[in-house]
């Protein structure tokens, strides 16, 4: 089963890779997919500081 911190880590490493080529691949849609990216991730861990809390 996948877990929160292996989506997290799938996460973290995929928009490392999309920061680190931008300038390689001047793709608007790989830019708003990094974007989405860190949205997701930010909401991710959001909702996790919100479970540990309650």
């Amino acid at each position: 089963m996948l877990t929160e911190e292996a989506l997290r880590t799938a996460l973290e490493d995929t928009i490392q890779v999309l920061e680190r080529t931008r300038r390689s691949f001047k793709s608007r849609e790989l830019g708003q997919l990094r974007r989405r990216l860190i949205d997701l991730l930010e909401q991710l861990e959001t909702d996790t500081g919100e479970k540990e809390e309650g």
